[in-house]
């Protein structure tokens, strides 16, 4: 079967290749013929002949005879009548010798081309293009004019007299097309394949048609607008219909959803109230043909099922299944799904109690919905409930009701009703319309409609695709042109041609292959470099990102064990082991951010986000925080700050600038072994800039080495090399973000006596003021109710550290392990208030259902922890990732390691 269908293919291929190349050199000879010179029968330039040889060599000489038939009635001005085939035939005697000459002179074109040129057309190389030239051209021309201009001589068409005549015009017509118009093909031909650039292409046709008067120019760009045109039409009819399909589909979405939502609240679930529920849907929608409800029992449940079901209806076989078009009581399973509800019930009695587990095509799509708990459907089907237009799928949507029974709310769909619906307007009703199924699991077309009339390939190519998911499937609407959607919208204004010609053409032609050769060559070694560069991009970035989660999840559980640790009962000793080792893990986390940082600005993913900030606070934090370490090395540690308003706010990324304070900070104290560091803060003359400098007393840098301070992962190769720890990123990260913001850093130093670094960023005064949340954790401790906290993580260490955390903080905690059974505690949890959650700490990466897909959930509930604050507590630490949590529900996000501190306050900060 499939070798037939193949076969079939093949061969509707083949004809749609011959009637394609026909109707081409038809349309084109047709066009030629309004150039006729004074003897009506041979042209100063013949773009079929182009055509003709650029065919034989993209198909082969298969498409001779589709070459024959257009040159044949390209010279004939009636169609066969009542006369037999012999006589049309012979007619018109010298249009057989003519289109034979026309056919066989491409044959020999080709021939030559492929002897003494490449197979893969390169016209780009000199030497391919100088056999070109020879061969395409003046031999090629040679064969078909000399046959056709002793045809007209032989059956007394012309005269003797103008036998050369006519034989120069034919022979320089067929040269000029075949130079102009072959490579042209070849050009559109690799383009389409994706072997050539659209603008390669367009500059090589645009510059040899120049060389023509100006109606031959108006002719080609007239075309290449039209094909835009229609490209355009077609690109919005198709969204039209396209967002008209899926609208519809959604909307039947909507309805199974609504469906499983009353199943699921409904306590006392009967026949009565279920189709007087399915009625009400129905009247509304004329796609969905059929809603049940479907529970999912074992078989130690059948018996009970099935006395329930001889009470809703009397009739009933129990859980049977099919056999040749009849019910029969199903055997024994391990498990059943059997339809226990159905509206209508008139045209569906027979389908009650029919187990869908019997049936390959539905089981597939239940297990898939239930391992997901996620809407699925079936692949295609018939529908039994329509005698026409019967197409259509079964939609499952996995519910659990209160009282414990799980089950699939099911709709039937039927496909036409929403083609039609969606079909407005007569352009759209030119269309074809398909619906074809292109998940991994299944490729085959679903529906279609008005496709039937297609004739030709070429409006095949004019399509418009559209992709949507429905569950496991991806359905694509794809919308294509028809000839009567192009009688519609496409004109005749490309039918203007210019008489005059020139050789000059030729001689462009080829100086421009030449010239796009050189630049092609570069090109092809740019793309290559750029491709392989682009591609260690890539996998730098994902290496540094799995690197990023795999190192930070077991850095969590140190950091955490070491903060439990330090809150336990230990000595002096002990305690300076316990900060020795915290400050390692948070040297070793300020590495990593590094490197992800190097990476987002590699890729320029790291944007700068400006707000409010308080510029004196911000610098009496940072220089606080390193006053115990200048103290250890009795420096004097100062601070600057007296030009400034005392509440002075300025719109800056108030993260990056801390960085880059820190950074600077740090490695005055790490190379300064005596004297001073100081932090001085002021505005420039202008109040444009605020300028920040940083200066020690320390060693000091070499005016060599200054040159090669920014640079990634250097480390001057002085006494710092040996002496000081460090990754060599600091400074190239901080010069970078100072220029992201608008700035620039400079740094003087005297070997042996000091440094500064000094750098200005744009002054951007505001009165607006961050959000004060400093009493939020003072409202929360002194509030009566506890706080109870839901986390959710698989780590078995991350839980026990977070459960010692909060217990610490007086706080109730309850674990889940993965996203599932977050979904169960809130359940669980909504009868009784004084048990229910306050927030949830959700891990991203857990089994069965993730921490993303859980919150997607929770968002969709039509319950009070819909709103419920979500922090994510995630390893990930890429701004697209942590976006991407927030986009889709998460409140706020806490990295791994967790820093205590961090999380706290990011609780605080959310709990109202």
């Amino acid at each position: 079967m499939f070798s037939a269908n193949a076969k079939i293919r093949n061969y509707i291929r083949e004809i749609s290749l011959q009637t394609f190349v026909f109707l081409i050199y038809l349309i084109a000879g047709k066009l030629s013929l309004t150039l006729s010179s004074i003897d009506g029968y041979s042209t100063p330039i013949w773009p079929p002949a182009g055509f003709a040889l650029g065919f034989v060599l993209l198909f082969g000489n298969r498409v001779w005879f589709a070459l024959f038939c257009g040159a044949y009635f390209t010279n004939t001005t009636h169609l066969p009548t009542l006369e037999t085939l012999t006589q049309f035939l012979i007619s018109d005697p010298q249009n057989l010798t003519i289109s034979l000459g026309n056919s066989t002179s491409a044959l020999l074109g080709s021939f030559l081309l492929k002897k003494y040129s490449k197979s893969n057309l390169n016209i780009f190389q000199a030497n391919e293009i100088m056999h070109f030239f020879v061969f395409a051209g003046p031999i090629t021309a040679l064969v078909s004019s000399v046959i056709g201009s002793l045809s007209l001589l032989y059956f007394k068409i012309i005269y003797f007299e103008f036998l050369f005549q006519t034989w120069i015009t034919w022979w320089m017509g067929d040269t000029i097309g075949i130079i102009i118009f072959t490579p042209l093909m070849v050009l559109i031909y690799k383009w389409y394949k994706g072997e050539e650039k659209l603008l390669r292409l367009i500059i090589f046709a645009s510059a040899t048609m120049s060389t023509f008067v100006f109606t031959l120019s108006i002719f080609f760009l007239t075309r290449n607008w039209e094909k835009e045109f229609i490209k355009y039409r077609i690109k919005s009819d198709g969204q039209i219909i396209s967002a008209g399909i899926e609208n519809r589909l959604l909307e039947n979405l909507r309805v199974l959803k609504g469906l499983g939502t009353f199943i699921s609240l409904t306590n006392n679930l009967n026949r009565k109230y279920f189709e007087a529920f399915s009625k009400g849907f129905l009247t509304d929608s004329d796609s969905v043909t059929t809603l049940s409800w479907n529970p999912w029992i074992s078989h130690s449940s059948r018996s009970t099922a099935e006395a329930n079901l001889k009470i809703d209806y009397p009739g009933s076989i129990g859980i049977s299944i099919q056999k040749d078009r009849k019910l029969y009581p199903s055997p024994k399973y391990e498990e059943y799904v059997y339809i226990k509800y159905i509206f209508p019930y008139a045209e569906n009695k027979d389908a009650i109690g029919f187990n869908l587990l019997s049936d390959m095509t539905r089981k597939e799509a239940l297990l898939r919905a239930k391992e997901m708990f996620g809407i699925e459907m079936t692949g295609k089907i018939n529908l039994v409930q329509v005698a026409e237009n019967n197409v259509g799928f079964l939609v499952f949507y996995p519910v659990r009701r209160g009282t414990g029974e799980f089950g699939m709310a099911t709709a039937a769909i039927r496909i036409s009703k929403i083609i039609d619906k969606a079909l407005i307007g007569n352009d759209q009703n030119h269309l074809c319309i398909k619906i074809e199924e292109k998940s991994s699991l299944y490729h085959q077309e679903i529906f279609s409609k008005n496709c039937s009339n297609m004739k030709e390939k070429i409006f095949s190519d004019f399509f418009y695709e559209h992709q949507l998911t429905i569950g496991s499937h991806i359905l694509k609407i794809k919308t294509v042109a028809t000839k009567e959607y192009f009688d519609k919208n496409l004109t005749n204004a490309s039918r203007f041609l210019l008489i005059i010609s020139s050789l000059l053409t030729g001689l462009l032609g080829i100086l421009l292959l030449i010239i796009m050769g050189k630049e092609k060559s570069i090109q092809d070694i740019v793309e290559k470099r750029t491709f392989e560069l682009e591609k260690a991009n890539r996998v730098k970035s994902e290496f540094l990102a799995n690197m990023s989660h795999e190192i930070r999840t077991p850095m969590n559980g140190v950091l955490g064990m070491l903060t439990l640790l330090e809150q336990t009962n230990v000595d002096a000793e002990q305690k300076d082991y316990l900060d020795n080792a915290e400050k390692s893990v948070l040297s070793l986390l300020t590495i990593i951010n590094d490197i992800l940082d190097v990476s987002k600005l590699e890729n320029k993913k790291l944007e700068i986000v400006p707000k409010p900030t308080n510029i004196n606070k911000l610098c009496k934090d940072i220089t606080n925080l390193f006053l115990s370490d200048a103290k250890k090395k009795n420096l004097n540690l100062s601070l600057n700050v007296n030009d400034l308003e005392p509440n002075l706010f300025i719109l800056v990324d108030e993260n990056r600038l801390r960085q880059i304070l820190i950074n600077l900070i740090a490695n005055a104290i790490k190379f300064t072994m005596a004297g001073s560091v100081s932090l001085n803060v002021h505005l420039s003359e202008d109040k444009k800039f605020i300028i920040f400098a940083v200066r020690d007393t320390g060693i000091g840098i070499s005016e060599e080495n200054i040159n090669r301070l920014f640079d990634r992962f250097v480390q001057l190769e002085d006494s710092r090399t040996k002496k000081f720890e460090g990754s060599g990123l600091g400074l190239y990260i901080s010069k970078q973000l100072i220029n992201l913001m608008g700035g620039d850093i400079k740094v003087f130093s005297i070997l042996n006596e000091g440094s500064t670094f000094q750098f200005y960023i744009p002054f951007q005064r505001t009165d607006q003021r961050e959000e004060n949340l400093g009493n939020v954790n003072t409202m929360f401790v002194s509030s009566e109710k506890k706080f109870h906290i839901l986390i959710a993580d698989d780590n078995l260490l991350n839980q026990k550290f977070m459960v010692k955390i909060f217990q610490k903080e007086k706080m109730n905690v309850s674990i889940a392990s993965n996203g599932l059974e977050v979904i169960r505690l809130l359940d669980e949890s909504l009868p009784h208030l004084d048990h229910r959650f306050d927030m949830i700490l959700m891990d991203i990466q857990m089994p069965v259902l993730d921490g993303l897909e859980a919150t997607k959930l929770i968002r969709k509930r039509n319950d009070s922890y819909r709103n419920i604050p979500i922090i994510a507590i995630t390893a990930n630490s890429m701004e697209s990732q942590l976006n991407e949590y927030l986009e889709n529900g998460m409140n706020d996000c806490v990295k791994k390691p967790i820093i205590l501190s961090e999380l706290l306050s990011t609780i605080y900060k959310n709990i109202n």
